[in-house]
């Protein structure tokens, strides 16, 4: 199938056979089961439980407008019957599940970037400076590197500073 095809028709060969084939789609389980349990079930809950899944066209994304496929799960009609209240529940308190936030605090260094146009050459280059963060684990930057309270004290002193390409600073 040419890409041409494939854009205008917005299915992919195996899309069309599994419809043929009278496999279920997600949206359509997701409908059956909400009638039966008497709960609203989404079909992206569902994914986890389809036997295949094929693509289902293209569409502009809303990430720089790229083309980003679609797919679509299917199920066979004797598959439906497996799936209970239970295993979906389940699965939506594993996916709400987050790790806890890790609000310790936290001081440190870590090599912070700036670009620079270089006035001779004209071209942006990015170069190594000792940055310093102070604040909670969780939002500590890229590298970072926790330091003692003396040695911390040392390395406010030299914020800033330009580091040498490979140069690590000892505090």
């Amino acid at each position: 199938m040419k890409m041409s095809d494939y854009l205008r028709q917005g299915k992919s060969e195996n899309y069309q056979d599994a419809e043929a084939k009278g496999l279920l789609k997600a949206g359509e389980v997701a409908a059956l089961l909400t009638k039966q349990f008497k709960t609203k079930i989404l079909a992206k809950e569902l994914s986890v439980f389809a036997t295949e899944w094929h693509h289902a066209g293209v569409f502009a994304g809303s990430r720089n407008g790229k083309l980003i496929g679609r797919k679509v799960y299917f199920f066979a009609a004797a598959d439906v019957q497996h799936i209970s209240l239970e295993k979906i529940l389940a699965n939506r308190e594993k996916a709400a599940a987050k790790p806890p936030v890790d609000n310790t605090p936290v001081q440190g260094w870590y090599t912070q970037f700036f670009r620079m146009t270089d006035p001779v050459t004209r071209r942006n280059i990015s170069k190594p400076f000792i940055g310093i963060y102070k604040g909670p684990a969780s939002k500590a930057p890229k590298g970072f590197k926790a330091l003692a309270d003396d040695a911390f004290e040392a390395a406010e002193k030299l914020r800033g500073k330009e580091l040498k390409p490979g140069e690590s600073p000892r505090f």
